[in-house]
């Protein structure tokens, strides 16, 4: 049997550096990246998920971006399917890879396949929508995090897709998703990873938020959701479930100051980070790197591509 051929995944939080490390790391070894991004995969949605310029994209072959309308769903499953067979066309033709997100759904899937989840009964499914008809998605999400913490922790409160999808396999099994991917018979890519976790102190990652956030409305995040809005996309839009949309959004209805969607950004982004935190800390074999000055050329000492 040949030896399987090796990628290298650098992850971590929102505003980690994780795109700059990256982007840093295949100009040294000359690999193509492939975005492991939930929000990215939207169309339309450049400013607000950090996405890559178009030359940047080109430099890079950047892989798995601009993928879906805001309207449509885009499950981990079909990222995956999607993912794969061009992360093996690249490795047959002999190319460096390197994954670089933060979704930890789309890399759990990517990685290691899905579980073959039940169907769901209509009847469950209805009196979730109802009861989030009536308490808000935000109350669903807290229900979820009581019995599930570990599977909450990886999805907004605004995310209703994900958030339906746990809550009603939670309550026609009786057992949580996280059981479900624990005991799943998985379906492991045919390459290695090395996955690597980008860490910062909390005072420092915060700062970066907030600096993320400013530049992301000075760069115009607010008339890039206008824009969206008037192209028929709303709040309910999957792709739109996202911090810096949903309160530009609330900015754009006359609901909040300009001031007010800058401090909910940045609170709703370190909240976000909290639970990308919580995520991939309960994964297995990830490799954790304090962020630095010669962080690059760490990683280059630590991982070797297998071609």
């Amino acid at each position: 049997m040949p030896k399987p051929k090796s990628i290298l995944a650098i992850v971590g939080a929102t505003a980690s550096g994780k795109s700059s490390v990256a982007q840093q790391f295949a100009d040294r070894t000359g690999a193509s990246l492939v975005s492991v991004d939930s929000r990215k995969i939207y169309r339309g949605m450049n400013i607000g998920t950090a996405k890559p310029s178009p030359a940047v994209r080109e430099r890079y072959r950047y892989a798995m971006l601009d993928c879906a309308d805001p309207s449509e769903s885009f499950s981990a499953g079909e990222y995956a399917r999607q993912a794969r067979p061009i992360i093996q066309e690249r490795l047959d033709r002999g190319e460096r890879v390197i994954l670089v997100g933060g979704s930890g759904f789309y890399l759990e899937a990517l990685l290691h396949g899905l579980p073959e989840l039940p169907e769901i009964d209509p009847a469950i499914r209805t009196e979730i929508l109802a009861e989030a008809d009536d308490l808000g998605w935000g109350a669903i999400h807290a229900k979820l995090s009581l019995a599930d913490p570990e599977w909450a922790a990886a999805i907004e409160p605004t995310d209703k897709t994900r958030l339906l999808r746990a809550a009603e396999t939670l309550r026609q099994t009786g057992r949580p998703l996280s059981e479900w991917f624990r005991d799943r018979e998985a379906l492991p890519a045919p390459w290695r990873t090395d996955v690597v976790e980008l860490e910062h102190d909390r005072k420092e990652l915060n700062d970066r938020i907030a600096a993320r956030t400013d530049r992301m409305i000075a760069e115009g995040l607010i008339p890039e959701t206008e824009n969206l809005l008037k192209q028929g996309y709303t709040a309910e839009s999957p792709g739109l479930a996202t911090v810096g949309y949903q309160e530009s959004i609330a900015y754009l209805q006359g609901r909040i100051s300009l001031a007010e969607t800058r401090s909910q950004i940045i609170v709703h982004t370190r909240q976000y980070v909290k639970r990308q935190r919580t995520w991939f800390r309960h994964r297995q074999g990830i490799r954790r790197i304090v962020f630095q000055d010669n962080v690059v050329q760490m990683l280059i000492d630590s991982f070797k591509f297998d071609v």
